[in-house]
């Protein structure tokens, strides 16, 4: 289960790695572009969000392998370390979802309220439409990651 969980972080770190970079070249050649304000606004949160998708994306993909390793090893050695150790992270990781969730929904509403206030392309409507999209994917990106945590909470758990 240790690998398991750890290869669909990394395949999912290497996922939100893809996400961000297409984002941010995209949202990054919109502002070299000096298009409409609805472009501009709109390239904004791709290129900001796409920033933090790359970060957190290559962060997960390298160190994946070797933490998988790590604990793989700790939990052949002393089942009571593991379970020590790693209940405690991943409690904490779990409760950073539901903070994370709650920013994402709220950008995720905050860019549906730009949208729908701005009847025509301006730079609002653009960020708005930006910040609706980047907060969705992340949001569905959190969501499937936590239920991938929450099966390794209960794995190290029973350990």
């Amino acid at each position: 289960m240790i690998y398991t969980y750890f290869q669909a972080e990394k395949k999912a770190g290497q996922v939100a790695l893809a996400i961000g970079i297409v984002a941010g070249s995209l949202g990054g050649g919109v502002l070299l572009s000096a298009g409409a304000p609805f472009y501009t606004g709109l390239a904004i949160p791709l290129v900001l969000i796409g920033m933090v998708q790359v970060m957190v994306g290559a962060t997960l993909a390298r160190r994946s392998d070797r933490q998988a390793e790590d604990l793989e090893k700790l939990r052949d050695d002393s089942p009571a370390e593991f379970r020590a150790a790693e209940a405690p992270r991943m409690a904490k990781v779990l409760r950073n979802f539901v903070m994370i969730k709650g920013i994402e929904l709220a950008l995720n509403a905050a860019g549906l309220l730009l949208i729908l206030l701005n009847n025509d392309l301006t730079f609002s409507k653009g960020l708005g439409a930006g910040l609706f999209a980047q907060s969705a994917v992340m949001l569905v990106f959190d969501v499937l990651a936590e239920r991938r945590g929450k099966a390794y909470a209960a794995f190290v758990d029973k350990s």
